[in-house]
This record gives C-alpha cells, structure tokens and sequence, in this order.
C-alpha cells in the first residue's frame, strides 16, 4: 500500500488546495496522512485560544473522515507565528516524519509558489523543500536511527500553491468534488473567519455582499461550492477537457531532467 503524506501548515489547507486528489488517492487505496503543522489557535470569531482550538480541531477531524484520510498528525506550532520559528526545527519534524512514515508521495505548498503572503505557507514550503534532500543522508539527525529509522527519499513531491509558477500536472477530480466542498464545509469556523476577512474589505470599500452574510450565518455550501467548482473548472478547461471536469492543479516532481534516464534503464526491485 502506497502512502501520501499531506504537510499542512493550518487545518484547512488540505481541503482547500488538494482535499479532491487526497479523496481519489484514498478511495484508490492509498493510506493517507495529515500533519498539521500549527494549531490554528487564532482562527475563528469570538472563541477563547482554548474553545477555538478545540473547535479547528474537531472540525478539522470531520473533515478528515470525509476525505478519507486515515491518519492525522499534530506538530503542535503555535499558528501564524512560523515565521519566528528557526526553518531548522521545521525542517527536523519533516524529516523524521519522511524517515519514520516513508510516504511515497508529500503534498505541500510550492517553496516558490507566486504572490504567498502567509509566512506559515512559505517557511513550511521552505523546509520541507529541503527534507527532502536531507532525509537522504545519513549524517543529518543521527538520533533519528537511534530508534530504528533508516535515511529515505520520497519519490514524488506534489506541490500547489495560491499561485503555481508552474503547473505540469491536472488530475481529474470530477468524481470527488463533491468530497472537497464537503470537506471545506466542515472546517465551518475557519471559513467563517476566512469570509469575514473579506467582509471586512468589503466594509472599507463601502460596499456588502448579501451571499458573504448569509454563508457566516448559515449554510456555506452555496459559496464554498461555487468558489471550488469554478477554480476545478478554470483548471479543467487549462488541461484541455470537455466541459463537465474538475481538476485540481499541481507542480509534480520526481526524478526531474532524469525521468527519462530512469524509466528506460531502472530495473524493477
């Protein structure tokens, strides 16, 4: 059984970004893994610290058993503050989790993903960019072996980002959409306060927005809906297929400019 690991700075992001592909790779028969690298502790709207980690983390759950995601991992980072977090304490957790867990595929942000504001998004793109080399070795982390690990190389590396600076790769995700909005409405606090952001932008510019009110104060599926659809459907129409696909978008890397060496000349283990 093949395992894929998704490294996610807050609850949410393995929804919203890539819940459709986590979805098909589970019902594939996949085991899938979350790690959650903060503890959203400040994301909602008029809870406590404690009520709203509470809170991010059973909804982050619910939507988990949705995805099908069989197994979550907490790193316990205090959340929106990575920034102030050496990149090496970061890069150390990912490592131990590759050598401990051997995912065959990582889902992450892009280290260089365009227009990235959210500093928790960029240091744990950055470090897990460079686990991935320094898993190999067997000189980085020796406590690491203590317990029985070995060094480890993941072999596909599946990067999505707000913006991709490139996109190499689209998976049709028609037959799980429905599980990613699904999944993104269970996250409900969280995408209250992501929607009152906008309310309040929207309240600098002078103006309202009837559907924003009414999906913090009730059913977000419409929105959430129809938000993910159109970006599945944005990227379907990119990739080139008929009317009527979803696909979410990704940077894949595995052997790079070797690919092509390796597939004509690797043997089978």
């Amino acid at each position: 059984m093949k395992a894929a690991m998704m490294i996610a700075p807050h609850a949410d992001d393995a929804a919203a970004f890539c819940g459709a592909t986590l979805a098909k790779l589970s019902a594939q028969g996949w085991h899938v893994i979350l790690v959650r690298v903060t503890d959203d502790q400040k994301d909602s709207i008029g809870y406590s610290v404690e009520e709203t980690i509470k809170i991010n983390t059973q909804e982050m759950h619910d939507a988990a058993k949705i995805l099908g995601i069989q197994e979550i991992i907490e790193l316990g980072f205090m959340t929106d503050s990575l920034a102030d977090v050496p990149l090496g304490s970061l890069r150390e957790r990912f490592v131990y989790l590759f050598r401990k867990h051997k995912p065959y595929a990582v889902f992450t942000f892009d280290p260089f993903g365009l227009y990235e504001g959210n500093q928790d998004h960029t240091r744990v793109a950055l470090a897990v960019e460079e686990a991935f080399w320094v898993a190999c070795f067997d000189k980085h982390y020796p406590e690491h072996f203590v317990e029985g690990f070995e060094p480890f190389s993941v072999c596909e590396r599946w990067y999505f980002a707000r913006q991709l600076p490139e996109i190499n790769h689209y998976e049709d995700v028609t037959e799980t959409m429905d599980k990613k909005i699904m999944a993104l409405c269970a996250h409900r606090e969280m995408m209250k306060n992501t929607i009152n952001q906008t309310r309040l932008q929207l309240k600098t510019y002078g103006k309202r927005m009837a559907m924003l009110d009414e999906a913090i104060d009730g059913d977000m599926s419409q929105l959430l809906g129809m938000v993910m659809q159109n970006d599945g459907k944005a990227m379907a129409e990119k990739a080139g297929w008929e009317a009527g696909r979803f696909a979410e978008a990704f940077r894949k890397s595995r052997f790079g400019d070797m690919e092509e060496l390796f597939e004509m000349m690797a043997e089978d283990l």
